[in-house]
């Protein structure tokens, strides 16, 4: 039990509040992989050491949150109070501690549209119970939480409103990171980016009506995006440039204006399965001067092409439904790509499903030949391929 003062007066935290929180780390930090391999050694904190008080009165209160993270120690706890929300402050965690907001709606972090509103630059930092807004403008600089350092656990916070052009949420040269049950909305542009990161989990998070994708992973390797709820934003899930080796999986994706999945050019060798994909407006999923990469048992349903290939190769497409696009499949210029045992609704009789596409000669150019490649054994009737916490659609 904790003992604090708050006005002067003796209160008691309640251990179920710190205890819950421990648990629920624990409990997250052991998902259950369904097949799939955590490539993350984030070990749950324990709330020990001082604890410093933000916006009460007594000893060990603050009146900034940035007064308390100066005077903490590694192993400490930051416990922000509500009561003098919100605070404006761009805070720097340069330390390894457990910063706690008293409630996620009403303890708010300001950044009044200047810079990033949090930056880790400590290994090893909790974040939980904030709303966290209104960072700068500058692309791929400003953010609400950016991170430059390792083995942070980002949990259970609002992050919105940050700026035109900024990101909710950056993993910046920062690695095996747990990013889970945030609420992630109206952000400029990224609701989160990973830039050379690598062992990181992002799960159980809802991103929505952010201005660009809701996800993008760059020159990252071995990220897991799991069991999230992605809608209305330009695009889902975006893998760039040196995305290489990564999991995404169990997560739904629904009322894209542009794509669910998008694989860009040098993005070889990701795993994107039992994902539930629905009423995106052009490409369920889009793959693009990529190789490698897997798509296998999704569900990909209601969009204008279920899955378009441009100058992708070997790429295996199996045990997927495709169900009410206007499309099911195209590819132009792609080669060594392997279709196995998908379910396709525009499919009739029990012969080999011909996928249509075309070889243009010289590359983009105005001689075309019609091609096909073949499905050899597609399914009569489509998969129940479970997602996010196992429901069945």
């Amino acid at each position: 039990m904790i003992v604090y003062k708050r006005e002067g007066e003796f209160h008691l935290m309640k251990k179920g509040l710190m205890l819950g929180f421990t648990i629920l780390l624990a409990s997250i930090l052991s998902i259950p992989s369904q097949g799939m391999m955590i490539r993350t050694n984030i070990q749950s904190p324990t709330l020990v050491g001082t604890i410093h008080y933000v916006g009460g009165n007594g000893p060990n209160n603050y009146t900034t949150i940035q007064q308390a993270i100066n005077n903490a120690t590694t192993g400490d706890t930051v416990f922000v109070y509500d009561d003098s929300s919100p605070y404006f402050e761009h805070i720097i965690i340069n330390v390894s501690i457990h910063l706690i907001g008293e409630n996620n709606t009403t303890t708010i972090l300001d950044g009044e549209n200047q810079g990033d509103v949090v930056l880790f630059t400590a290994d090893s930092i909790t974040m939980t119970g904030f709303t966290i807004q209104h960072s700068g403008d500058t692309a791929k600089i400003d953010a609400g939480i950016e991170s430059r350092s390792d083995r942070n656990v980002i949990i259970g916070n609002r992050i919105i409103y940050n700026g035109a052009y900024a990101i909710g949420i950056f993993l910046n040269g920062s690695s095996e990171n747990l990013v889970t049950e945030n609420f992630i909305s109206e952000n400029g542009r990224e609701g989160l980016f990973l830039q050379n990161a690598v062992d990181c989990v992002i799960k159980d998070n809802l991103f929505t009506k952010n201005g660009h994708c809701a996800i993008i992973v760059s020159y990252s390797n071995r990220n897991m995006i799991t069991k999230n709820t992605m809608s209305e934003n330009y695009a889902t899930v975006s893998l760039w440039p040196g995305a290489i080796d990564n999991e995404i999986s169990w997560n739904l994706m629904r009322n894209q204006e542009y794509s669910g999945v998008g694989i860009w050019p040098g993005a070889n060798d990701n795993d994107i399965h039992h994902n539930y994909l629905s009423n995106i407006s052009l490409y369920g999923v889009i793959i693009t001067r990529a190789e490698g990469n897997i798509i296998a048992n999704n569900t990909i349903w209601g969009s204008n092409e279920g899955i378009h290939l441009t100058l992708a190769n070997s790429t295996t497409i199996k045990f997927n439904n495709f169900i009410e696009n206007n499309i099911s499949a195209f590819f132009e210029n792609s080669s060594f790509n392997r279709w196995k045992k998908n379910y396709w609704d525009d499919h009739l009789g029990f012969w080999p499903k011909c996928i249509k596409g075309l070889i243009r000669e010289p590359w983009n150019k105005t001689i075309v030949i019609h091609w096909i490649n073949i499905d050899w054994f597609p399914a009569k009737k489509p998969y129940d391929i479970p997602y996010g916490d196992g429901a069945i659609r």
